[in-house]
């Protein structure tokens, strides 16, 4: 989904125009992120100790990346601009790694977010409170209020709802016992539909706060929680792609779809088939790139937070 967003968003700059469609189904790529960490989190044993190290850990490997990044840039352009730490507020060519800042403040709050989460009395009104708050910011952004306040980094108000309904889900499993997998494709039509009628004419990110955006998410990590899979090394090597793919896709599209789009014949192809010939080369491009520098000596080490 993450992909699916960036792809678009790079044929939009490249001028090639973006696909609504495609925009509005990845749509719930980061509430999705911050689900599975409250999901995860859940059922730990969590303290400072434990915080103050899943923060250093974001702040090794974001490092590493950006000095990896500043070192190819330089050979290959003899300039290059150092993106640490400017690129946890969503500035610089690594804008993507707002997400690990926006992380490293939820591990800030964890042990008092933990707190929540194991009151029966708080969990549920937190959640409601939070539901409310963001349809609030939902409407006013109407008017442009995201736009000009905080950054993504800053949206506590949408990573902390989100983060506690997926933890509500993991105390509560018999919340989604009536989920059926079938149940995405209208919650994920109703979704687009609703991004189409323009409430918001920003970007997908300004849609978190509303109510269509939390049900496709809801039911969607619902769904997807039951389908019954067991664990295997194909699994286990994929999960393992998510850091690497994660650090280096938007240099990817940058260096090779944005600054010289290579593989889509854009001018040639109805929007709707480039996209997702795009996303389909993108994909496989990164997921066979993370496989393979998944094998290399200490890589595992690495792209670990």
């Amino acid at each position: 989904m993450v992909l699916m967003l960036h792809v678009n968003v790079f044929k939009d700059w490249s001028g090639t125009g973006n696909t609504g469609a495609y925009y509005a189904l990845a749509g719930i790529a980061i509430p999705l992120f911050f689900m599975t960490s409250g999901y995860i989190m859940a059922n730990k044993q969590i303290d400072w100790k434990y915080a103050a190290r899943k923060i250093w850990g974001i702040l090794r490997f974001t490092l590493i990346i950006c000095l990896t990044i500043y070192a190819i840039d330089y050979v290959t352009y003899g300039k290059a601009h150092f993106q640490f730490p400017e690129c946890y507020i969503q500035r610089g060519g690594l804008a993507v790694f707002w997400y690990f800042g926006a992380m490293i403040i939820i591990y800030a709050f964890l042990p008092l977010l933990q707190r929540i989460i194991n009151s029966r009395k708080l969990l549920l009104p937190s959640i409601i409170f939070l539901v409310v708050f963001g349809n609030i910011i939902f409407v006013a952004n109407h008017w442009g209020f995201e736009g000009r306040h905080p950054w993504q980094t800053f949206r506590l108000h949408y990573w902390f709802l989100y983060f506690l309904i997926g933890a509500y889900i993991r105390r509560n499993p018999a919340c989604i016992g009536q989920i059926r997998l079938w149940w995405i494709i209208p919650a994920a039509f109703l979704y687009g539909l609703f991004y189409h009628l323009g409430i918001v004419i920003t970007g997908i990110e300004h849609y978190f706060g509303s109510l269509p955006c939390m049900a496709y998410a809801f039911i969607t990590f619902g769904a997807l929680l039951k389908l019954p899979i067991h664990d295997s090394k194909a699994i286990t090597r994929l999960s393992a792609t998510f850091l690497p793919v994660y650090a280096f896709h938007w240099f990817f599209l940058q260096k090779c779809f944005h600054n010289d789009p290579f593989y889509t014949i854009n001018n040639t192809m109805h929007l709707l088939p480039a996209t997702a010939i795009d996303y389909v080369i993108t994909v496989a491009v990164m997921l066979t790139f993370g496989l393979l520098i998944m094998r290399l000596p200490y890589a595992d080490k690495i792209f670990r937070v």
